[in-house]
């Protein structure tokens, strides 16, 4: 059975327009059929830091959702994402299952501008 999935991609690291986009190479390889939205810059949420670079990708897979957050979550601990990285307020990657078989299973990730608008990009 396949599984459709729409994922939302953030960092706010020095290097984050390089993450983003070795992110997204990397979705290409992992979710069948990627399709994926601009990369576009956004405020930080708590007004705080730099900009985030965001996307949003979308594409299917086979794994369960369990499985594939837990591949998703490796591989933002392989960028760098760990303890330090969130006392400091640094995130090198943030890679998120929003919507998962049609159904939105992160809603405040959902509703947020940073998430819209690469939606819209990719599948309105």
């Amino acid at each position: 059975m396949s599984n459709s999935i729409t994922v939302s991609i953030g960092s706010n690291s020095a290097d984050r327009a390089a993450q983003v986009a070795q992110c997204l190479e990397w979705l290409q390889d992992t979710l069948d059929g990627c399709r994926q939205s601009g990369v576009y810059a956004t405020a930080a949420l708590n007004g705080h830091g730099g900009d985030y670079m965001n996307a949003v990708a979308s594409g299917e897979c086979a794994c369960s959702l369990a499985a594939l957050n837990a591949r998703f979550k490796s591989y933002e601990r392989q960028c760098g994402r760990d303890a330090d990285c969130r006392a400091r307020g640094i995130v090198p990657i943030d890679l998120d299952i929003v919507v998962w078989n049609g159904e939105v299973v992160r809603p405040a990730d959902y509703a947020q501008q940073y998430f819209q608008k690469g939606w819209h990009q990719i599948c309105g």
